[in-house]
């Protein structure tokens, strides 16, 4: 059977840094392919460059044979080819069947919307497949799982040839994910092709035929799904060498006094599972896991930016109800967010706004904000972080990744902090600032400072944790003491091997 999609020899590059090299990559029509990788290996570059969200830096896509190149989503759809994003997209505010055809309306020949037209192919889609779902309830009234099931039919609505599913199943209870898996063997007999991504390989095994594997933006192969092993699997992703890392050379955590955090059966429903554990003074404790382990949400939790549904939470011994970040600010918790665009910085205030925004009370002169206080305390961060910065009065959006990222951190210095949680802080950023802030992680943990740290890099986890919690579909899995363990230790940990 010829293929229907080929990749040769892609390449992708962003600001100078290689993301995908020279990745070659064929699916034949009617194909369940599983795309295996550990966080940032380069699998959602590769699946938005077939879907047309990125164009590639090098390298050449043919379609059915015919060199194509997707100039964005939109004209990847039109030749066929659809992605369930694991973010949803849907608008909260409109019906299911106006997500369904969001974009792409039917209209009559007086063009108003033809809503008897949508509505019949809703239905035709939804009972082929056995899906009930009221389509003028809104969206914002549905449970997340509904919410993902709707993304598949809308997806499929779409009648693409090839259909990504990005970890498709994260929201979905056991009897959802059995009748995920029987839209996708219907799916295959009708011809349509499907990538799978999941990091739960219980499902590569029961739904995909072949698996390629990817690591370091390298593709390493593709194999017969039925001829690998949860150990083979963690082999090809980590490499077949493990190298052993010993314990970190300095370690600062106190565990000869009590926890400075208690963390005791945190549930919240779908997503955290009796999340129970302790944090040292000083101690640089690792959250390690793939997309989905739910480790983002957790350090929410913490933070007061997620509300749970029940569990305890002690500091110093006391138990405290945080309900909101400001909460978490006065009891002496910092938070260094995933996504430091939207929800660390306001990109279109100044430097030094940025770097003081949580010390403002340090920041006035007689029950006045003082801007020459702002001005020495960001001055002293610049210095302490080595932020590259030509003046602090310009735009934060103005720098670089990594230096925006220190502004980030900056705020947190001479904070008085007890507990400060990284969440991602090296993403997207130079090794030179990377260093950086390995060195200011060591600084805090130093000063006593307990640090939660999360990376998807799992040789960045190693490099600065004491301890190592695994966590896999919101559940604390194992943990580690960091004495001679290597990545794939932890992988084997997050696939149960």
């Amino acid at each position: 059977m010829e293929d229907i999609l080929v990749l040769k020899d892609i390449c992708k590059d962003f600001a100078g840094v290689s993301v995908l090299k020279d990745v070659n990559f064929s699916l034949k029509k009617g194909e369940v392919r599983a795309l295996l990788g550990a966080n940032g290996a380069g699998k959602s570059t590769l699946m938005k460059i077939i879907g047309g969200v990125y164009q590639a830096t090098k390298g050449e896509v043919y379609l059915n044979n015919n060199r194509v190149k997707f100039k964005s989503p939109n004209d990847a759809k039109e030749k066929g080819i659809s992605i369930i994003h694991q973010e949803l997209s849907l608008i909260p505010t409109l019906s299911v069947v106006e997500n369904m055809f969001l974009g792409r309306e039917k209209t009559n020949k007086f063009k108003f919307l033809d809503k008897d037209t949508m509505l019949k192919e809703y239905r035709n889609i939804t009972e082929s497949f056995n899906f009930t779902m009221d389509p003028f309830i809104k969206v914002s009234k549905l449970s997340i799982a509904n919410r993902q099931m709707i993304e598949i039919m809308k997806a499929i609505s779409y009648n693409a040839d090839i259909i990504i599913m990005d970890e498709p199943t994260t929201s979905l209870t056991d009897s959802e994910k059995v009748n995920l898996f029987n839209i996708i063997n219907k799916l295959k007999k009708s011809g349509k092709t499907i990538i799978y991504i999941s990091h739960i390989l219980e499902e590569i095994f029961k739904v995909t035929e072949t698996t390629s594997i990817m690591r370091n933006g390298e593709m390493i192969g593709t194999y017969e799904t039925s001829e690998l092993t949860k150990e083979k699997i963690a082999e090809l992703m980590t490499g077949r060498e493990q190298q052993r890392f010993s314990i970190k050379e300095e370690s600062y955590a106190v565990y000869s006094e009590d926890a400075i955090l208690e963390v005791k059966n945190l549930n919240k429903k779908n997503i955290l599972k009796n999340i129970s554990f302790n944090l040292y003074k000083g101690e640089v404790l690792g959250l390690a896991g793939l997309v989905g382990s739910r480790r983002t949400e957790l350090v929410n939790a913490i933070y007061g930016a997620e509300v749970i549904d029940s569990g305890e939470i002690y500091l110093k011994g006391r138990k405290i109800k945080i309900n909101n970040p400001s909460q978490a600010i006065k009891n002496k918790i910092g938070l260094i967010p995933e996504d430091r665009k939207s929800l660390g910085l306001i990109l279109n205030h100044s430097i030094y706004q940025n770097s003081t925004l949580v010390q403002l009370d340090k920041m006035k002169k007689s029950g006045l904000l003082n801007k020459g206080k702002e001005i020495e305390f960001t001055k002293n961060a610049v210095n302490t972080l080595s932020i590259k910065a030509d003046n602090i009065v310009n735009k934060v959006n103005k720098l670089s990744g990594g230096n925006q990222q220190k502004v980030v951190i900056s705020r947190w210095l001479n904070k008085n902090l007890d507990i400060l949680i990284y969440d991602e802080p090296t993403k997207g950023i130079d090794i030179g600032a990377k260093e950086d802030i390995f060195k200011v992680v060591k600084k805090f943990s130093k000063a006593g400072i307990s640090i939660i740290f999360i990376s998807s890099d799992l040789e960045e986890v190693l490099r600065v944790s004491d301890r190592i919690l695994v966590m896999r579909n919101g559940e604390i899995v194992e943990e580690l003491k960091n004495e001679n363990i290597g990545v794939r230790d932890i992988m084997n940990s997050i696939f149960n091997v």
